[in-house]
């Protein structure tokens, strides 16, 4: 045995018995004596991401997949990566070179159809999952995400009954399906359903995390029965069950807007050689998937997802030393680089990118600073419901993930108070330039809004944009039902047949609602 095979056996062996830094060193010996030792590489790469330090494994992963294209470790351990970090469209083009490799292997064929369904391709997502069902393959999930994907589609009876032929095949998963039936929101809850549910609640071997899906979806069932007074408690003790288990991390949100606040931003000149981005953003739950199929029904607007793109810079400046000083403080290199970072990736759920590009994920109020320094051209759009209807909207949603603030009425006023006064501070930095829209107005008022709106971004009247509820196209929030009618007023007044059981809440939300229309909406009180 040569010298290095030693070292690569010795590698090996630490690296099973997680004796990591042993194994490291052994594997460097072998690399410096065989640069191209595809064995150690991959120990070193997957040592790498052990450590959380995905730029090396990632090189690492890629090193070894150039040398040897089909190696199934490499591709593994580069899948793994790419789903830790959410990096959808790679897990694709990764997951097709491992099923050419192993066409048998049904998990791949599952990871494409989620990874597929994560960028909106609803009919390769179709495909796989319906791949794996038709092959037995054993994964209850399978129809769990099937019943989501018609869900996206509008198919809401297809998704109906995939959700409840899941609770059939999983019962101890059964929470998930009826939240997934209650969160179709047209859906309505048969008796049947109804004593499932309650007996399920009242199963002592329910988890704290499904107990509560159970309870919203009682929430739900009670709704549209007309049983408030049931309605709202089987809410607020669903919401109670999640505190502790999903803890909003208050001080950091509120000294987050405090240092934005403080941050001066100089404005920066439009740049034109890119298409023009539009963030949609706002409270979850006012009306922002409905401003985004308005606005994807125009020609010259294309529309991809809640994208955590402009999250993840400003998590980067975070980590390089605080996001408000760094924002304050970027170079033009900088900026440079993180614009041209982002519209790489947003470019990825088109085949031709339009003139006008959608990023619709609420959140990035927090970030309409980074957005104008970025693309000092783009519009953005908040989207503003009457307070205390949001309020108990997002009050009785379960949010899988974010939005922790969200299991108690008494964060989510901390939640709206710090959202305006962080909206407040941008209007003052970036005068004119933002469309703070209201929502009763667009659904009251859609022939008189919706020409406006669409001025704003820059484009012409389109009558599909009046009909936008025609659309196809597929929708993957909780208002994918609400969105595929006519507009309506169902949405307002949402608030009042809870309004005998919060009390104070209420009217605390009712005073928020009047700074809002005050200062944002410029509506006289």
């Amino acid at each position: 045995m040569s010298q290095e095979e030693q070292y690569l056996k010795d590698a090996k062996a630490c690296f099973a018995a997680q004796q990591f830094s042993s194994a490291s060193r052994y594997a460097r010996k072998v690399i410096r004596r065989q640069p191209q030792n595809l064995d150690a590489l991959l120990i070193l790469a997957q040592l790498a991401f052990e450590a959380n330090d995905f730029k090396d494994a990632e090189s690492k992963f890629d090193t070894i997949l150039l040398l040897s294209p089909n190696s199934v470790d490499a591709l593994r351990g580069k899948l793994e990566l790419l789903e830790v970090r959410q990096r959808y469209f790679e897990q694709i083009d990764i997951l097709n070179c491992l099923i050419n490799i192993l066409p048998d292997e049904l998990e791949f064929h599952f990871k494409l159809g989620m990874a597929a369904l994560q960028t909106g391709n609803m009919v390769l997502a179709t495909e796989k999952l319906n791949y794996c069902s038709n092959n037995n393959y054993d994964n209850a999930a399978v129809k769990l995400n099937l019943g989501h994907i018609n869900k996206a589609t509008g198919n809401t009876p297809l998704a109906a009954s995939y959700y409840h032929e899941f609770i059939a095949e999983k019962p101890d998963k059964k929470a998930a399906g009826f939240w997934g039936l209650a969160d179709l929101k047209n859906y309505t809850f048969s008796e049947k359903d109804k004593v499932a549910v309650i007996t399920a609640i009242n199963t002592p071997s329910q988890s704290d995390a499904s107990l509560a899906l159970l309870l919203y979806s009682l929430n739900r069932i009670y709704e549209q029965s007309g049983e408030n007074k049931l309605a709202f408690d089987a809410m607020v003790q669903a919401n109670n069950l999640l505190v502790p288990l999903k803890p909003f991390k208050k001080a950091l949100f509120v000294n987050t807007v405090q240092s934005l606040i403080h941050t001066n931003l100089t404005p920066r000149l439009p740049v034109t050689e890119h298409s023009v981005p539009i963030f949609i953003v706002g409270m979850p739950r006012s009306g922002t998937t409905l401003v985004e199929q308005i606005l994807v029904s125009h020609s010259l607007i294309g529309a991809t997802d809640e994208l955590p793109y402009i999250e993840r810079i400003a998590l980067s400046l975070e980590q390089a030393g605080g996001y408000a000083n760094q924002l304050a403080h970027l170079s033009q290199q900088q900026i440079t680089h993180y614009r041209e970072q982002y519209l790489q990736e947003s470019a990825q759920y088109f085949s031709e990118v339009p003139h006008y590009v959608i990023d619709k994920n609420p959140n990035n109020f927090l970030h309409i600073g980074l957005i104008k320094t970025l693309f000092p051209q783009a519009k953005v759009i908040n989207v503003i419901r009457h307070t205390t209807d949001n309020a108990l909207s997002v009050f009785k949603q379960y949010f899988s993930v974010g939005h922790n603030y969200s299991y108690s009425l008494e964060n989510i006023k901390i939640y709206w108070e710090n959202y305006l006064t962080l909206m407040e501070h941008w209007d003052r930095l970036f005068p004119l330039d933002i469309y703070h829209l209201c929502f009763e107005k667009l659904v009251t008022q859609p022939d008189d809004q919706i020409p406006k709106l669409l001025a704003y971004c820059g484009v012409e009247f389109e009558v599909d944009c009046l009909n936008f509820y025609q659309s196809t196209r597929p929708v993957l929030t909780p208002s994918a039902s609400q969105v595929r009618q006519p507009m309506n007023t169902k949405a307002i007044g949402q608030c009042e047949k809870y309004k005998p059981f919060i009390g104070q809440d209420y009217l605390d939300f009712e005073e928020i609602n009047a700074k809002v229309q005050h200062r944002l909406l410029n509506t006289k009180i």
